[in-house]
């Protein structure tokens, strides 16, 4: 069985979406044994160099020309020239395949709130989406509120969605960098938070909390939030810049994994309010790194996140002060939700994302022989 992956979102910093990626192919090198029936051949961006110690999962170039060239040219002629048996594609798929496709989606946030995306970005994930899981032989997703919802909007799926849990990114098991990170923490106690600066992430509602803790005198730690400037995210920004309290509300950007986990294993609490999550990593990692966790109530973040993190209404600007507040001030419950979160994300592992995944292709490859025999 000859499986074509494509992760050409490796190296293109796109949060959950890239850590999936990585972690799956990097699940598959650990797994197959040297002498396993299964090849793996990953396509990658040219501005990606992946491991070289990679022996199992093979490596091919696509070249830099767009979405558009890669799914209606190159990909379709990879397949047709390594005799593919499956292609496992995220969210869009070729509309010509020489081979049977699964497709990934994450989730469906362009259709809970298609006010988050630019028109066109909306048009095109509306059309192509739909297209591409009514096409697949399987399509995987992150979590039973993410399937959930994938099938109220697309009833066709019910029958070929399959959940597949990811896992912590490789963040939680990298040597962190102190010393870079001291950069943003400037050793003083720090709240932190992860992920795209944009609406859906509900940073907004989140600096509101923190100005509030701050004018009431709960706190002078620093709240600091890494990621890179999502759709919006100078209007978000702005908020934090006209604050009395400018100057300790600072925005990183993108980090490597190293000043990350670094970040993670210091902060007094870590803050992820978002408004949706097909699956919620940051969550997950900061558990693995020993973070105490705050967490929205709200799609799949509850069964991510199980007993292990302390929920708040992602809506209610005082519920999410009172939560920071009330774990920065306890020194019981913080130990105990480190407790709980350490041992919350050793139940995620990527060995067990790539055995299901595995079991999914075999299930696609057998589908296809058996169509192909019936006609």
């Amino acid at each position: 069985m000859h499986i074509v992956i494509d992760a050409h979102m490796l190296g293109e910093q796109e949060g959950g979406n890239e850590t999936y990626m990585a972690g799956l192919l990097e699940g598959l090198e650990l797994t197959l044994s040297p002498i396993s029936q299964t090849k793996i051949t990953a396509l990658y961006n040219p501005r990606y160099k992946p491991p070289e110690n990679r022996i199992r999962v093979r490596s091919a170039v696509l070249h830099n020309r767009g979405s558009i060239y890669r799914l209606l040219w190159e990909i379709p002629s990879i397949c047709r020239y390594l005799k593919a048996d499956l292609l496992h594609v995220t969210y869009n798929a070729p509309l010509f395949s020489a081979c049977p496709f699964v497709v990934t989606v994450h989730d469906v946030i362009f259709r809970i709130y298609p006010e988050y995306f630019t028109p066109r970005v909306r048009m095109l994930l509306t059309t192509l989406v739909p297209f591409s899981m009514w096409r697949a032989t399987f399509i995987l997703t992150d979590s039973e509120a993410s399937k959930q919802d994938i099938v109220r909007y697309y009833p066709f799926v019910q029958n070929k969605i399959v959940v597949t849990p990811g896992a912590a990114g490789p963040v939680a098991t990298t040597q962190p960098d102190y010393l870079k990170a001291e950069k943003y923490t400037q050793d003083r106690k720090f709240i932190l938070s992860v992920g795209s600066v944009q609406p859906r992430k509900n940073i907004l509602r989140l600096i509101q909390a923190y100005i509030l803790l701050r004018q009431r005198e709960a706190t002078n730690a620093r709240l600091i939030i890494v990621g890179r400037s999502g759709w919006q995210g100078s209007q978000i920004q702005k908020l934090a810049l006209n604050s009395p309290y400018a100057d300790d509300i600072i925005f990183t950007g993108y980090l490597d994994d190293a000043v990350l986990a670094a970040l993670y294993r210091k902060c007094a609490v870590f803050v992820y309010p978002s408004l949706y999550e097909g699956f919620g990593l940051p969550v997950l990692e900061a558990m693995a790194c020993g973070a105490p966790v705050i967490t929205s109530n709200l799609s799949s973040l509850p069964e991510i996140a199980g007993d292990a993190a302390l929920f708040v209404d992602p809506y209610s600007v005082a519920q999410i002060s009172a939560a920071i507040n009330q774990v920065l001030s306890n020194d019981a419950l913080r130990e105990e939700l480190i407790f709980r979160g350490l041992r919350r994300a050793s139940r995620y592992s990527w060995e067990r994302t790539v055995q299901e995944t595995l079991a999914v292709y075999e299930r696609a490859v057998q589908a296809q022989k058996k169509w192909r025999k019936l006609w």
